[in-house]
């Protein structure tokens, strides 16, 4: 049932890719004569065996060739990270006590206006930072520490969320040439 929820959900999105391709135009246009034609056989009396094949036929056709579209349309799209709302990623957390390594969830949830807030839950409490978008490139996004409102020293470091090697990373500032990538990029959405 899962795969029908799906399909369902994503009904708007993959008629308005397959209204953009030639294949996709046919696709439906076979879906549309298709259903028709299953109206019609459910109030007619007598009809030629014939027919239903071909409105069989017809359904199929229609049904591979939006799979199609919707597979390679889908393929091709890039990720838009600038609509992005919330961006899940594992971090590692060492436990001096028992001398081990854990990988934690983290999130930077976009809360508008082009702040985002990265929070990451620790046994010894949540680390919490506020950041900026500085960039928004194709697959990547940098962010920078959002300013102190108290007039504070601000913190030049910078967030680096790279979906072509589902990474995060982190550097001291804009200067700083080396960037530590200690998180993995769990899921955007």
């Amino acid at each position: 049932m899962e795969w029908l929820q799906a399909v369902l959900q994503n009904t708007p999105a993959i008629i308005k890719a397959a209204s953009e391709t030639g294949l996709g135009i046919v696709a439906l246009s076979c879906l549309i004569i298709g259903a028709a034609g299953i109206i019609y056989l459910s109030r007619s009396d007598h009809a030629a065996p014939l027919l239903g094949i071909g409105i069989f036929t017809l359904m199929v056709l229609g049904v591979v060739g939006l799979s199609v579209v919707a597979l390679f349309t889908g393929a091709r799209r890039p990720l838009d990270l600038a609509s992005a709302r919330t961006i899940n990623f594992k971090t590692p957390y060492f436990d001096e006590a028992s001398g081990t390594y854990r990988l934690l969830d983290a999130t930077v949830v976009n809360l508008g206006g082009n702040v985002w807030r990265e929070l990451q839950e620790r046994p010894n409490g949540k680390a919490e930072y506020y950041h900026i978008v500085k960039s928004i490139e194709p697959g990547r996004i940098l962010f920078g520490r959002r300013p102190k409102p108290n007039n504070e020293k601000t913190d030049p470091t910078e967030l680096i969320v790279d979906t072509s090697d589902r990474i995060l990373c982190w550097r001291d500032g804009p200067d700083a040439v080396a960037l530590q990538c200690p998180y993995a990029l769990v899921g955007i959405e």
